[in-house]
Parts: C-alpha cells; sequence; structure tokens
C-alpha cells in the first residue's frame, strides 16, 4: 500500500512533468516502454527465481526489485531535463518488474484456503488505497502556493520509507517460500493451454491506452486535476478488483473475458468521452489486469512453475503494451477500429481457455 502510495503518486503527474520538462507527446508515448522494461524485467525475475529457486532468492529478488522501484521516486524532484526524468521513470518501473514473479508466487502460496480470485483482489485493494492516496498527496502539495513538481515527488520519500521497513518485517514473518522446496527449475512445463492466456494479455494490453500517453492529452486540466483524476480511476480499480475477484471465485476463468471489454471502453472514451468517463473506465479495466488476470495465471500452473509463468505472462502483456501505446499515439485517427480488433481478439482466446480447461 505505502509503495503504491509513493509510485502511484509519481506516476499520476509524469504526464505533465515531461510535458513541463519540453517533452514532446511521443516521448510520453514512449514511455510505455518503461512498462516493457518492467515486463521484460519480470521475465528476468521469473528466471532467476525459477533456476535458482530458494527462499532467499524469492525475498532477495522481492527486495530489490522494491528498494530500486521506491528509491526512483524522490529523485524525480532533481530531473532537470525529460531526459533525465525518463530514465528514472524507466528505472522505476524496472525495479517494480523485478519483485513481481516473485511476490506473486508469494501471495499465490499463503492465499490458500480463501480464493485465489479474492486473495489477488484484496492485494489490489490494499494496493490502490496506497494508490488513490498518493495522488491525493501530489494534488494537495502542488495546490499550496509556491510548491510544484519538486516538492511533490520529495513528498514521496516518506511512505517509500515506510514501504521498505514494512517489506523487512513481512520477510522476518515468513522466511520459507515453499514453492522454493521444489529445488533449482522449479516445476515442469508451462501448459500448453497457457500460451491463450500470455497471446491474450499481449492483444489485450495493446489496445489498453497507457496512463501516461492520457494524462498527457489531459495536461489542460492542471497538474491537480490530473492527479484527482487519477486518483478516482485507482478508486474505481480497488473497488471493481474486489467485485470481479469475488464473481471469479463463483464463476470462474471466464469471468476475465470483461476485462479486454473494459480496456478497449477506456481507450474509445479518452478519444470520444469525458475525462471523467474514461477514468472510470480505465480504473476498471486496471482493477481485472491486476486481479483476475494475475488469478487466472496462478490457477494454470503448479507451485513450481509460477515464477516463471508469471514472468513469461506479464513479459508478454508489457510488449502489448509498448507496441500498442506506440500505435495508439501515431495512428491518432485509426485509433478505435485498431483497438476494436486488438481486444476483439484478446476476449475469444480468454474464452477458448475458458471452455477448454478441465
Amino acid at each position: 500500500m505505502f509503495a503504491d502510495m509513493a509510485y502511484e503518486g509519481a506516476r499520476s503527474i509524469v504526464g505533465p512533468y515531461l510535458r513541463h520538462l519540453d517533452a514532446m507527446l511521443v516521448i510520453a508515448a514512449a514511455v510505455s516502454v518503461g512498462d516493457l522494461v518492467s515486463y521484460t524485467a519480470r521475465l528476468l525475475g521469473g528466471l532467476v527465481v525459477h533456476a535458482i529457486s530458494t527462499s532467499r532468492a524469492y525475498w532477495g529478488m522481492v527486495i530489490l526489485g522494491y528498494v530500486i522501484n521506491l528509491a526512483a521516486v524522490p529523485l524525480l524532484a532533481l530531473a532537470g531535463s525529460w531526459e533525465a526524468a525518463f530514465a528514472l521513470v524507466i528505472v522505476e518501473r524496472m525495479g517494480k518488474g523485478l519483485r513481481a514473479p516473485a511476490r506473486d508466487t508469494i501471495l499465490a502460496e499463503v492465499s490458500q484456503g480463501i480464493g485465489r480470485g479474492l486473495a489477488f483482489s484484496l492485494h489490489e485493494v490494499l494496493d490502490q488505497a496506497g494508490a488513490v492516496a498518493g495522488p491525493l498527496i501530489v494534488g494537495l502539495v502542488a495546490s499550496r502556493e509556491g510548491y510544484g513538481f519538486r516538492e511533490a515527488f520529495l513528498a514521496l520519500a516518506a511512505p517509500a520509507l515506510v514501504a521498505v521497513t514494512l517489506l523487512l518485517a513481512a520477510y522476518s514473518l515468513y522466511p520459507q517460500v515453499e514453492s522454493a522446496k521444489r529445488g533449482p527449475g522449479g516445476g515442469g512445463r508451462l501448459p500448453r493451454g497457457f500460451a491463450l492466456i500470455a497471446v491474450s494479455g499481449f492483444l489485450a494490453m495493446a489496445g489498453f491506452v497507457h496512463w501516461v500517453q492520457a494524462s498527457y492529452r489531459l495536461a489542460h486540466l492542471g497538474l491537480g486535476g490530473v492527479a484527482y483524476l487519477y486518483s478516482l480511476a485507482m478508486l474505481v480499480d480497488a473497488l471493481s478488483a474486489l467485485a470481479l475477484g469475488v464473481l471469479y471465485d463463483r464463476v470462474g476463468p471466464s469471468t476475465v473475458a470483461l476485462v479486454p471489454v473494459a480496456a478497449g471502453l477506456a481507450t474509445a472514451l479518452l478519444w470520444y468521452g469525458s475525462p471523467l468517463a474514461f477514468a472510470l473506465a480505465w480504473g476498471v479495466a486496471m482493477g481485472g489486469f491486476e486481479s483476475v488476470y494475475r488469478s487466472l495465471v496462478a490457477d494454470s500452473l503448479d507451485p513450481g512453475s509460477r515464477g516463471l509463468g508469471f514472468g513469461v505472462a506479464y513479459f508478454s502483456m508489457g510488449v502489448g503494451w509498448s507496441v500498442g501505446n506506440l500505435l495508439i499515439s501515431a495512428i491518432d485517427s485509426a485509433v478505435l477500429p485498431m483497438v476494436a480488433l486488438l481486444e476483439a481478439g484478446a476476449l475469444a482466446l480468454i474464452l477458448a481457455y475458458s471452455r477448454g480447461r478441465p
């Protein structure tokens, strides 16, 4: 929660910050490449913990990722050019990526007995509580006379320190990762049906506009306006994640089919709707990606293969998000047909997996 408070608070104003530093729209769109770095780092993190498969490897990757991720946030206050700010965003995303497969493997492990969908959705709710508070902090700091980007980024150092402290406490309480007991190499191969999940993630994310590109286009709302809009999106993210998680435990994998629908709708509303409608749809889509999509990945794999599987799934999503957002920024007039085609493909693959699942 406190980690999200820090980096989501910063993320809410990266688009306007890049514009303030005289970056062009294509630079804001290229921030999605930072998410490609993040998802590539997830693949690397998954490969490392799968190959070493020790409790220290799992926790070491989690702690390293959080430290890199959170240290980059207050350093944005010192960026004097869009190049420096862009580099720090990339570093922040890399740290976030490294920790994800090991963290999600541990989360899937400790969630046995309460429902996979509920567990991941509760995790997302706590994350989004921080993601709501972070932009609110940014908006409040930025609204003070004489304050701006620098003070906003520096204010986020406090929740970053709290997050690292709590992470170390979690390690002391649960040092042994059961999935690591399978030894180096983890479990067996990824199941054949897993390819449908990975490709659906690629297509769904390719048609989902990145918040940084969206916030660049919404910069006319002002620094506080963009931050508050993002805070609203994060609140919707939390609520939709919880609802979708409960539905997933009752209905099953077909629930994930709602995610590409929401993702395509969000992108369309940025062009043809109001900022408020866009933020609501964007929050629903993100809540789905972070809860039921992760639940689907976890349920499709045996414990020893989850680190690797999460890494592969996240990498596929990251490539899709990066390529898709660069295309979205380049073909402004043809966005709607492209997005509709991508999300329809993602929907079809999810339904195919759901029908074929034993």
